[in-house]
């Protein structure tokens, strides 16, 4: 019983253990047997929570469906969302990060209306330009002008202002 020897090094790599002793002697001691190549999948078919080659367990008794609280409210203060529930907490949405910088114009050349950074949309189907009727009387009777189209239609102008 004299050898009072310490282990200097314990060290694992891969599947190999190594044990050295402060006065030399080293041993490798292979653990590939041990490691379990056990690679079964869970599968959840309605509440039974199944594993390959293995058992089921149901579920069901963990399952609390009575909560059957409504939404209350919701509110918009800024961008922040506000949703109020039936006999529970509010809780709020930060919707900063929606928040777009998008500031781009528009403008129309003939019949085309262009967003500045892309797309446009041809106005051209919208447009009606059958209405061809004439002016048929133009008259001025005291501070009223009066304005009649050939298939109907008269407006007054009141100009005494």
């Amino acid at each position: 019983n004299t050898d009072d020897q310490q282990i200097t090094d314990f060290s694992l790599t891969g599947n190999t253990l190594t044990l050295t002793l402060e006065n030399g002697g080293t041993q490798d001691v292979d653990l590939s047997g041990y490691v379990s190549t056990d690679d079964q999948n869970l599968t959840l078919s309605g509440n039974t929570l199944g594993i390959e080659d293995g058992n089921t367990v149901d579920l069901a008794p963990y399952l609390d469906n009575t909560d059957d609280q409504n939404l209350t409210g919701a509110t918009l203060t800024g961008t922040t969302l506000q949703i109020d529930i039936e006999n529970g907490a509010s809780a709020n949405v930060d919707l900063s990060a929606l928040v777009g910088t998008d500031d781009q114009g528009l403008s129309l050349s003939g019949n085309t209306l262009t967003l500045e950074d892309g797309g446009s949309v041809d106005l051209t189907p919208y447009l009606d330009n059958t209405d061809d009727q004439q002016i048929t009387d133009f008259s001025l009777t005291g501070n009223t002008l009066t304005l009649t189209l050939e298939n109907g239609g008269t407006q007054d102008v009141d100009l005494s202002g």
